[in-house]
């Protein structure tokens, strides 16, 4: 019972706390002039400023089957660094279908990040974490190998002082064997806040494959290490994830759930060198608000799935024991498994304040054993333990909006072979054909197509085609078609076709086209985007639209206005490349006496822009000359390189042309200061109207008859770049 105190007595507290406060504040001056120095003031904890690099790779080369969850393995790890991990977006890099040289380029990249934030009093550390495709002797990504030696290599350059590798992949308990590391019980010796070293965590031992479901939709170690990092591996209750509760999470749930799987046990190994006492915080749970918390009465089995259906969390809950997890906000059905017994809720949790799970929020649900097809029991049902959830198939479903259905009959939504809706039709998976007039709905995956009057939603992954005027949604991405006239979205990887005439968008990674009028989204993209706006992160292929945004790109960006940091070809009025190329150049030719010329682009290839003063009868005119051209560098210096582009321009009248093509070699004296010389082969029609205006006083040959025939020369250049 709560007690209600009078005005009288919130005086007396009030003054009981004024005078311990002084006493307080007294006490070690009192105590150091009298009876000795006065206690040590203890040292603030040391700032800390945590980077990531974050890689997914799922091709392994020839002979290695293509993996379907490292990209989502790596966005998931990303999101959880992010969140709880104390990682700013400007301190993680993310790769995904990332292959050899994009590995090193980035390690390479954190190494000079993190050179470059030394401060005083910061302690720095680097977390690299590698879902994709491996062996005894190193990483595979998109086949390419990468040794463990090298990548140790490359690790200790990055001047942090704790270095995480966290692999997850065949065989990468390799990496932990080099220095002695052994498959040893789930330990890991703390590390404190003034730890120097390093920890490598592997997801398999030398000799094991490391094993992904369908069932969870990822792979089982970063599964359970990110279940872990959310707070369910918090096992002293303190709001605190330590690296060594992370890794006995993981270890001993990867281990429970691959013991009777067809790939064999999965053990979890490590390499622990670090120096130190104390703990090394992974995750912090304390300062975020959107956090769900589990209540002591809940017991089991726990499943946490969000609106999409997608599987964030997975934990054993044992009575008696209260934990927080790191969730965002949002809606989640629970799923509560015990040897004979099943409970669903649904909760929804607020970004401010969070929610908490309590026992009395489950409903129970009728469960069924399954037996194969001859008629015996089945002794353990897919990946997931416990007994199997009765869901009824009705191959045909008739609806008017999903509570008048047909499969209402069975109880509730099922798999349906053919769902034909009115205004509305929903089914817990479809494998066939689906058609409603309204809204086409399906909880999980969906295997055929869906054409609906208004909007077409998955919440599993799409395999297939979805077809609605309004817009279509699959929440777990998929492969197929989504075909719409206002908006497309895939928020897990995609491959196939999105088109639609206002916007696509693929949360992960994208592989196809992105068609549009309006705006293209998503985090990478192999294949094309087409469209007035296109937005991405790393992009192999093509951008093609009015402004064009990207990470890296690994082709053409053909665009009026192209931003990237790295592309292959730029092709635009201006492109922006923040590793690229911007130089100046004044010189003098034949043609032009003296002209100035801006070259910007990659640093390969470039966009060329020409002003140039040209005499014609004693009287000085300017011309204007644009062009694409390529910058090869010389030898390992680059102080020499060759320059050859071509350009067009408009001279002696509306329809008088001069195009040329040029080839140079220059020499870099200093940086930013080159010396420059070359040839020339240029082409010239004369007006239709009018005398020729004489263009250089070289010798010219005609291609063909009158004045108006075409001429060709060849001339000689020089020039100073800036």
């Amino acid at each position: 019972m709560m007690r209600r105190t009078t005005g009288q007595g919130w005086g007396r507290v009030a003054g009981f706390v004024a005078a311990v406060w002084l006493v307080l504040c007294l006490a070690p001056e009192a105590l150091a002039g009298g009876q000795g120095p006065a206690a040590p003031v203890e040292e603030p904890a040391p700032m800390l400023r945590r980077f990531a690099l974050v890689v997914g790779s799922s091709e392994g080369g020839a002979g290695r089957e293509r993996l379907r969850y490292a990209g989502s393995d790596a966005l998931a790890m990303s999101r959880v660094l992010e969140e709880l991990g104390g990682v700013a977006a400007a301190d993680r890099v993310l790769l995904l279908e990332a292959d050899r040289a994009a590995l090193v380029s980035a390690l390479e990249r954190m190494r000079a990040l993190v050179q470059e934030s030394e401060a005083p009093g910061v302690r720095r550390e680097l977390v690299l974490y590698y879902s994709g495709h491996s062996d005894g002797e190193g990483l595979l990504p998109r086949g390419e190998r990468f040794p463990y030696e090298e990548l140790k290599r490359a690790l200790g350059a990055v001047p942090a002082d704790v270095r995480i590798a966290i692999l997850d992949s065949c065989g990468s308990g390799a990496l932990t064997r080099y220095k002695g590391g052994v498959r040893r019980p789930a330990f890991l010796t703390d590390a404190s806040a003034q730890v120097r070293g390093h920890a490598y965590l592997a997801s398999s031992s030398a000799d094991e494959v490391a094993q992904e479901s369908d069932s969870i939709g990822a792979s089982f170690f970063t599964h359970f290490l990110v279940t872990g990092l959310r707070g369910a591996a918090d096992a002293s209750g303190d709001g605190r994830v330590t690296l060594h509760e992370a890794y006995q999470f993981a270890f001993h749930e990867t281990l429970a759930r691959t013991e009777r799987s067809q790939g064999g046990p999965q053990h979890a190994a490590y390499d622990i060198q670090l120096a130190g006492s104390g703990d090394l915080v992974m995750t912090d749970l304390r300062g975020s608000s959107v956090r769900l918390a589990v209540a002591e009465d809940v017991q089991g089995r726990l499943f946490v799935r969000d609106w999409g259906n997608q599987l964030v969390a997975e934990l054993q809950k044992p009575a008696g024991r209260r934990l927080a997890l790191g969730l965002a906000a949002g809606r989640y059905t629970f799923v509560l498994e015990r040897p004979t017994q099943r409970f669903e809720a649904e909760l929804t949790v607020s970004p401010k304040g969070g929610a908490e799970l309590r026992s009395e929020n489950f409903v129970p649900v009728s469960l069924t054993r399954t037996a194969s097809r001859g008629g015996e029991p089945v002794a353990e049902v897919a990946d997931v333990p416990g007994p199997a959830v009765d869901v009824p198939t009705v191959p045909l479903n008739l609806s008017l909006v999903p509570p008048l259905s047909s499969t209402a009959l069975w109880g509730g939504s099922g798999l349906n072979h053919v769902a034909l809706g009115v205004l509305a039709v929903r089914s817990l998976q479809l494998r066939g054909m689906g058609v409603a007039g309204g809204v086409g709905w399906v909880d999980g995956t969906m295997e055929g197509f869906q054409v609906s009057g208004v909007a077409n939603v998955a919440g599993g992954e799409v395999f297939g085609l979805q077809v609605a005027p309004g817009g279509n949604l699959a929440f777990a991405g998929g492969t197929g078609g989504q075909l719409s006239a206002v908006f497309n979205i895939a928020e897990g990887d995609y491959t196939g076709l999105q088109l639609t005439s206002t916007a696509n968008r693929a949360t992960a990674m994208m592989r196809g086209a992105q068609v549009s009028a309006g705006i293209n989204l998503t985090e990478r993209l192999a294949g094309a985007q087409v469209g007035l706006i296109n937005l991405s992160g790393d992009v192999s292929g093509a951008q093609v639209g009015l402004i064009n945004v990207a990470t890296n790109v690994r082709g053409v960006q053909l665009g009026l206005i192209n931003i990237s940091d790295d592309v292959s070809v730029p092709i635009g009025l201006l492109s922006i490349v923040r590793k690229g190329r911007l130089a100046f150049e004044v010189s003098a030719d034949d043609v032009l006496p003296l002209s100035v010329s801006l070259k910007y682009g990659s640093r390969t290839v470039y966009v060329l822009a020409t002003e140039g003063l040209w005499l014609e009868d004693r009287t000085v005119k300017t011309h204007t000359l644009i062009g694409l051209g390529v910058h090869l560098p010389l030898g390992a210096s680059e102080r020499y390189y060759l320059d050859t582009d071509v350009a067009v321009g408009f001279l002696g009248g509306p329809d008088g042309s001069l195009m040329r093509l040029r080839t140079m070699v220059g020499w870099e004296l200093k940086r930013r200061f080159a010396l420059f010389a070359g040839v020339t082969i240029n082409t010239y029609s004369p007006p239709s109207e009018g005398e020729a205006p004489k263009v250089t006083w070289l010798p010219q040959w005609k291609l063909g008859r009158g004045e108006d025939a075409m001429r060709i020369w060849p001339g000689l250049l020089l020039g100073v770049r800036i």
